[in-house]
């Protein structure tokens, strides 16, 4: 990880991944590690509800009246999901069609016209 932020433009990655795991992006936020209990961050994930009251805390001027947070795709053995989540209130999940178990997968950042748009066999 570094403490790059991207702010404007056009991002693309691609993810090899095996198995149930899980990618995404999330909106930069500053944590202080002294602000949790001892080893309660080895837990952290920005889906988690329960780091939400913080993390929504961090809350800049830039965020303007954005209700997305976060958002991941999961590739699980019998089909993909794909999650985004408001931290002041709630988690909402989406199927996706044809998502393939140990194929890579895109992931199109676009700052500009605020999407995140995922790719997979070209398609």
């Amino acid at each position: 990880c570094s403490n790059h932020v991207m702010r404007s433009g056009k991002h693309f990655a691609v993810f090899a991944c095996h198995g149930g795991i899980g990618i995404g992006v999330v909106r930069p936020v500053r944590m202080r590690i002294s602000d949790f209990p001892t080893g309660e961050v080895n837990s952290f994930h920005s889906s988690m509800d329960r780091f939400w009251g913080y993390l929504i805390g961090q809350r800049i001027a830039r965020w303007a009246d954005s209700n997305v947070h976060c958002c991941s795709v999961s590739k699980a053995v019998v089909a993909g999901k794909f999650f985004w989540y408001d931290w002041r209130r709630s988690k909402q999940e989406v199927s996706i069609d044809g998502l393939q178990s140990n194929t890579p997968i895109g992931l199109l950042l676009d700052l500009v016209e605020g999407t995140l748009s995922i790719y997979q066999n070209g398609q």
